[in-house]
């Protein structure tokens, strides 16, 4: 039964991380492209949209324990990493797959 609540909230803590990540990129890229060249005026508007969600974020996290926040940030790191991780096994492997032996016959297994 733990396995099964462990992939659970592994799927949970995946669709998170990307409901988040899209809305979060979907809010940003539609501000800096939508507010007016000279609404701050000798900014980098993209680094004041992103000051301004760290703001925001803040408000909603600032009480959490800072090892709580240190860890979720692992947590995503880790994520990410491994997830770049086995796209390029995966590049490799077809790569390998596509290479064949010489013989113009492609392998069809790693």
């Amino acid at each position: 039964m733990a396995s099964s609540e462990a992939t659970d909230q592994v799927e949970e803590f995946t669709i998170g991380i990307l409901r988040a990540g899209s809305m979060l990129f979907g809010v940003a890229s539609d501000l800096i492209e939508d507010l007016p060249e000279d609404a701050f005026p000798g900014e980098d508007t993209a680094a004041v949209v992103i000051e301004m969600l760290v703001g925001t974020i803040r408000t909603a996290v600032e009480s959490a324990d800072p090892q709580d926040l240190e860890r979720a940030t692992e947590l995503l790191a880790m994520a990410c990493d491994r997830v770049l991780e086995h796209l390029r096994l995966a590049v490799a492997l077809r790569q390998r797959m596509d290479a064949g032996d010489g013989d113009g016959q492609a392998r069809i297994f790693g």
